[in-house]
């Protein structure tokens, strides 16, 4: 039962990745009620979460309100954008289906074409916060940045869309039922897009990931070659003994002979 009691075991390290990630969509939700402040909110939110990822260790609460306070400017700008594109996006809809006097071709052209910008703008959604938290770029590098890693990245991209959907489709149609749904909802999504950032950002050359990654594996072949040697090192020892008793053996036939 020791395990229990030892802050580095596998177990007591993972539920403290549990209650991190769960600590961290509870500040996103409250920095993020005066809604304004949700592009800074979700950008800290990523930066806190790839650390996690990464397996950097850092003060929790000191370290998100550092990044929230570094993100804010260029968090909100990208948000507003995002806000635009989905007012942008609702327009549309409400002039398709509401007031559009339209034939149904035409409609479904409309529809095709308001289908690829939606999808564009949550890829957009999707990269742009990740970025924002790991690279200082301007918001118009970041926000192209984002929609030509995510072309790159299409299965990827799709998959992490739907993730998205599926997870928050509950917390959307029924928030005020389950609030507590809306905290795992996020803190998961959050962590699992956090993880294929951490591989997108190697693929694309982050050097420090790729310094991880190489300094990983230096350490696994040097136990490997420790593990090698100290074999070794034991045959060595037991081929010495085996030589002396020899020469004993031998020394003892000489002293009989003589």
């Amino acid at each position: 039962m020791n395990w229990l009691l030892d802050s580095d075991s596998m177990f007591n390290r993972f539920l403290f990745r549990i209650f991190d990630t769960l600590m961290l969509a509870v500040l996103t939700i409250v920095c993020s009620l005066p809604i304004f402040t949700i592009g800074a909110a979700v950008s800290a939110l990523y930066d806190m979460m790839i650390k996690i990822v990464l397996d950097k260790d850092s003060s929790l609460f000191k370290s998100y309100f550092k990044s929230f306070k570094k993100n804010f400017v260029k968090g909100t700008l990208i948000w507003l954008i995002c806000l635009a594109g989905i007012a942008f996006i609702g327009l549309n809809v409400y002039f398709m289906y509401v007031t559009g006097d339209l034939n149904e071709k035409l409609r479904m052209v409309l529809f095709i074409i308001l289908l690829l910008v939606t999808m564009s703008f949550a890829f957009i959604g999707i990269y742009a916060f990740p970025l924002q938290a790991r690279y200082e770029n301007k918001v118009s590098t970041t926000i192209k940045n984002a929609f030509f890693i995510s072309i790159a990245q299409f299965p990827r991209s799709l998959g992490l869309l739907f993730l998205n959907v599926v997870i928050f489709a509950p917390a959307l149609i029924a928030p005020d039922v389950i609030p507590l749904l809306v905290i795992l909802e996020l803190s998961l999504t959050a962590y699992i897009t956090a993880r294929n950032m951490v591989k997108v950002f190697a693929i694309f050359g982050d050097a420090e990931i790729k310094g991880d990654d190489v300094a990983d594996k230096k350490e696994e072949s040097n136990s490997d070659k420790k593990e090698e040697n100290s074999e070794t090192g034991a045959n060595d020892e037991e081929i010495e003994e085996k030589d002396e008793k020899s020469v004993s053996q031998e020394a003892k036939k000489e002293d009989a002979e003589a």
